[in-house]
């Protein structure tokens, strides 16, 4: 139901890429496409971390939220409507607004108390450092 960091077979893969898509923003109605914003967001695995990136132009720092629970990174906000503001007869808007929320599962190797976030020039970017164990390791078990 969650985007995750993809682990797992092919078929975990291919399920979780149909699990995105289908909660992709561009499904919703015509009305709630109005208010809807989805923020997009890059996962980069190197050896020593996970990087997450993720474009929130905008928004001001004090209105974001990043939160572990579990298993689970949250990242949540609003951006605010600045349109009515604005005066004069309106033609086309694309901008979105409203609040936001996505979650992403997180691997089990993640040093929950060394994760650093970083706000610059509308870049939301984490840094969740590895803790060297995996905990997940595959184990061949005898049958007696």
């Amino acid at each position: 139901m969650y985007p995750a960091i993809r682990r797992g077979g092919p078929l975990a893969n291919f399920r979780t890429m149909l699990d995105d898509f289908f909660n992709e923003p561009f499904f919703a109605t015509a009305s709630e496409a109005g208010k809807a914003y989805w923020p997009r967001m890059d996962i980069v695995e190197d050896k020593e971390r996970f990087l997450v990136r993720a474009d929130l132009p905008g928004i001001n720092k004090d209105d974001i939220n990043v939160s572990i629970e579990g298993d689970m990174l949250t990242i949540s906000g609003e951006k605010i409507d600045d349109s009515k503001k604005m005066e004069g007869a309106y033609c086309h808007i694309e901008r979105a607004c409203g609040a936001f929320s996505r979650t992403f599962t997180l691997p089990e190797n993640i040093d929950r108390d060394k994760v650093e976030a970083n706000f610059k020039n509308g870049v939301l970017e984490l840094s969740l450092l590895k803790t060297g164990e995996e905990k997940r390791r595959a184990k061949a078990i005898e049958i007696k």
